[in-house]
């Protein structure tokens, strides 16, 4: 560790781009990615990515076909379904936990934190065959001529719930109850104060729980493929072996972060432009006015 720090301290250059090289790393596979996308697909029919079999659109056309776009769709509909639940359910749960702090004693706060933590170390897969055995006794058997799509919903939820709780807890721990009591006052019922409070301060946790779950939800293979026969983007990339149309795909959603990107720099360069432009403006309204003063006496 102290010959690298010789080393960054003894060449300045690559100590100020370290970052950029790290990025470019990062960037590098998915470049790749995106060019080969657009490779045909060789005899044997599965994708290569040591060479070129000439330029083909093959991928792009079958990322938009039926099959596809279904999987896709039911991947987002699932998505945001689970995101509702879990942001209700952690919402409630935390505010109950929050509200109960003073009465409820220090083993039973440790037992609640301690066993909502347990199905974030605990396997996919272990998971997954402990639904599909409480499905079985509830639901029935699963057949492979059925769907059950709303036994995937489900499974989501209780994978990404622990999640939800564990976001929003430390924000929650810190709400002050003096601004309830202070609703209250101004003549408030507890459900509206409730919202004007409590929920507007959540709603930077509730964002985040949001784009957490939805990623985890979005992308999820083992828990879908064993409690349910629902077909998702998630489950039609490992399903048969890897084609074009999945490279196509990475393609895409790396447009979508080269672009969420770029429109944040843009957001926050300019929020920074305005606040310069803002004192910048003061300072010489504030000189001006000096000056009239000054001229005045």
């Amino acid at each position: 560790m102290t010959n690298l720090i010789n080393f960054l301290k003894k060449f300045e250059f690559v100590k100020k781009s370290y970052i950029w090289i790290i990025l470019i790393l990062f960037y590098i596979p998915l470049i790749y990615g995106f060019v080969f996308s657009f490779n045909s697909e060789p005899k044997k029919g599965s994708v290569s990515l040591l060479s070129w079999n000439g330029f083909s659109s093959k991928g792009w056309l079958e990322l938009f076909s039926d099959e596809r776009v279904n999987g896709l769709a039911n991947s987002f509909l699932i998505a945001i379904i689970n995101s509702f639940f879990v942001i209700v359910i952690s919402l409630i749960s935390v505010f109950a936990i929050w509200n109960q702090k003073n009465k409820m004693a220090k083993a039973g706060k440790n037992f609640m934190h301690y066993s909502s933590s347990v199905p974030l170390i605990n396997p996919d897969i272990v998971t997954a065959v402990a639904l599909t055995l409480v499905f079985s006794i509830f639901f029935g058997t699963l057949y492979a001529s059925s769907e059950s799509f709303y036994r995937s919903v489900i499974a989501h939820i209780v994978m990404s719930l622990p999640y939800g709780i564990m976001l929003m807890y430390p924000r929650s721990e810190k709400f002050n109850k003096n601004l309830l009591e202070a609703s209250y006052d101004l003549g408030y019922g507890k459900i509206k104060s409730w919202f004007k409070i409590y929920f507007v301060y959540m709603l930077s946790s509730i964002v985040f729980v949001f784009v957490i779950t939805s990623f985890l939800s979005f992308d999820d293979f083992i828990i879908t493929r064993i409690t349910s026969n629902t077909s998702t983007i998630g489950t039609q990339l490992y399903e048969g072996s890897f084609q074009t149309w999945a490279l196509a795909l990475g393609a895409i959603m790396l447009l979508f972060v080269v672009l969420g990107n770029a429109l944040y720099l843009s957001y926050k360069n300019a929020g920074s432009f305005k606040s310069l432009f803002n004192r910048t403006n003061n300072l010489i309204k504030s000189k001006v006015n000096f000056k009239e003063a000054k001229n005045e006496i």
